[in-house]
């Protein structure tokens, strides 16, 4: 395992005067209508996935299937895609970044956070073209690798989509603790894993940890729920560094097998093909039966041959606010700023999954999440984050 402490995850975290706004020119509930076709013009929204491509059944294919909707709602709207590969690079982003411009693209979605620095550069060489990126603020990355100033700051013509997923991973990691308790009273363990350690991964694993810690406190177990790979106060964990390893994600995850997890977590795209694989073969051969959290997108519908595997899933709206982002442009309403996406207006969702793991759930954990569910959207559960 590849466990290392605090590293580049600030660039997430917005700007004081834009955390405030939880709508900045995007309205996700009138992105679902069609309207009147007449009000939408020629369009053409292009879209740059990042290394897991547009089939990692996780942030990648949620954005895409956002492009494909907006698509779907007028013969106006065009739309293009380029799926990085698995061994793209900051470069591979400017040049495809780059193609985009000159191909005179009405509006430009970066999906990840790797591609804020080429996203933030090409805004500022580019002030008149728009700009969405999944998984990243409208705000300057920061000095490290950027070539254009100002390296403070917000830009005009980005919009960022974040999403507060600690909010429904808390609800995860309080599943995945009350599942330990009820499968291995006696040394109940649950673990967690990231892709690389930016704070759109981190985000998750904390609200993970967290949900683990106030099932702890509120229900006592006899052993508390130990966390294995992250732990939300030293923001040091377990790390792969790549989101397209499935083969170290499987290691990794056996691992935590092996040291009695009986819940495992990737926030890692498609490397969570790789625990599922682990966890499948790991079930064959021990009776104390371990499950899968899926994260981003609703591992059921994404992943249906493995939906027996999920306790639940972990998930972002970025389906929904790629395509509202689009539309925005269509209708002549693109305004840059910030999305945030929460439990409360739907940015964030938790979702019981319904195979067999998810219908081991008892019904007093499932209450427990509606409870826990009303008290994080009305700001009485704070569930804190980069180690604060």
């Amino acid at each position: 395992m590849n466990s290392i402490g605090k590293g580049r995850v600030g660039r997430f975290a917005l700007s004081a005067s834009a955390a405030c706004l939880l709508l900045t020119g995007l309205t996700i509930g009138a992105a679902g209508s069609a309207g009147a076709a007449s009000k939408y013009h020629k369009t053409l929204a292009c879209e740059v996935t990042d290394t897991g491509g547009v089939n990692d059944r996780s942030f990648n294919a949620s954005a895409y299937l956002g492009l494909k909707q907006a698509a779907k709602v007028s013969k106006l709207i065009t739309t293009k895609v380029q799926s990085t590969p698995s061994n793209g690079t900051e470069s591979t982003y400017q040049t495809e970044v780059g193609s985009f411009i000159s191909q005179k693209c009405s509006i430009i979605i970066t999906v990840g956070f790797l591609m804020s620095d080429e996203t933030w550069n090409a805004a500022h060489q580019n002030p008149k073209d728009h700009f969405a990126q999944v998984d990243n603020g409208n705000q300057s990355p920061g000095k490290d690798g950027v070539a254009v100033k100002p390296y403070t700051g917000t830009a005009k013509n980005i919009l960022g989509l974040t999403y507060e997923t600690q909010q429904d991973a808390f609800l995860g990691g309080y599943e995945a603790a009350a599942y330990a308790v009820a499968h291995n009273a006696a040394a109940p363990k649950v673990a967690t894993y990231g892709g690389q350690q930016f704070s759109s991964v981190t985000y998750y694993m904390d609200g993970f940890y967290d949900g683990v810690q106030y099932y702890n406190t509120t229900m006592k177990p006899t052993a508390p729920v130990t966390v294995l790979g992250w732990n939300e106060k030293t923001q040091k964990g377990t790390f792969i560094n790549s989101f397209t390893d499935q083969t170290t994600a499987a290691t990794d995850t056996t691992a935590f097998l092996s040291q009695g997890a009986t819940t495992v977590f990737p926030v890692a795209g498609s490397d969570g093909l790789g625990t599922t694989a682990a966890v499948t073969t790991w079930n064959n051969a021990h009776t104390l039966q371990a499950n899968v959290e899926w994260v981003d997108t609703d591992g059921c519908t994404n992943d249906p041959s493995n939906c027996n595997l999920f306790l639940n899933s972990v998930t972002k709206g970025v389906t929904a606010s790629v395509k509202a982002a689009i539309l925005d442009q269509a209708t002549g309403k693109f305004a840059g700023g910030d999305y945030i996406g929460t439990l409360k207006n739907g940015g964030a969702a938790f979702i019981a999954d319904h195979g067999t793991a998810g219908k081991a759930n008892s019904a007093a954990t499932l209450a427990a999440v509606v409870t826990l569910t009303k008290g994080i959207e009305n700001g009485s559960i704070k569930i804190p984050v980069g180690g604060k």
